[in-house]
């Protein structure tokens, strides 16, 4: 297994915030000020659980296709293609289940054949040519495992990309409407130290969990 084919990337860490947010405006010549953790209100959240849950749901699938891959070389390329197909399918059928677990057992038997012949002594010329085949589609999975890992990559990279940016706008949207209801000037992000502001990372919280 190759590690870390998949990183986090740190996709709940949402933009900077350059400084402040504006909630309500000036009111009476008075300056009320507030802080928010906005990154931990993201994580937090119950989007932002689903979110990570989602991306770790399809790192496992990914990962498990470029590790069978890996390890049962002599797959056909229509085979792998089956096998990523399946893999990947939401909601697979009771009969799509039984196909993929018939397809990984071929797969296994024609790896364990491959390896009975590849220390078998006097082969026959059918069973040389079979060993050639094998190593031929073994040069083919080779090229298919990097090519899918990058294409995986990207992947994730993209939807990782566009969920952070979904739920970064989530939780502006709460902070925004926590600092109108509860009157304040400006909400600073919460790696901002300031003196006498009021923290509403908790409402803020509740506002964007509050919303479907």
């Amino acid at each position: 297994m190759r590690e870390g084919r998949f990183a986090w990337s740190g996709w709940i860490a949402a933009a900077a915030i350059a400084g402040v947010m504006v909630g309500s405006g000036f009111q009476n010549n008075s300056t009320k000020l507030g802080v928010v953790d906005l990154y931990g209100v993201i994580d937090k959240s119950e989007i932002g659980k689903k979110t990570k849950t989602n991306f770790d749901d399809m790192k496992k699938a990914r990962e498990s296709i470029l590790e069978f891959i890996d390890q049962y070389r002599i797959l056909t390329l229509e085979q792998a293609n089956r096998f990523r197909e399946l893999t990947l399918k939401k909601d697979r059928t009771k009969p799509e289940d039984a196909e993929l677990d018939r397809l990984k057992a071929d797969i296994i038997a024609t790896s364990k054949k491959s390896q009975e012949l590849a220390t078998k002594a006097n082969l026959t010329p059918e069973e040389r040519t079979m060993i050639d085949e094998y190593s031929r589609r073994s040069s083919i999975i080779n090229d298919l495992s990097n090519r899918w890992l990058r294409e995986f990559a990207d992947e994730m990279k993209q939807w990782s990309d566009e969920r952070k940016d979904e739920n970064y706008q989530r939780a502006r949207a709460a902070v925004n409407e926590v600092a109108a209801k509860d009157g304040y000037t400006m909400i600073f992000e919460g790696t901002v130290a300031l003196y006498g502001a009021n923290d509403i990372s908790d409402p803020t919280l509740a506002a964007m969990n509050a919303k479907p």
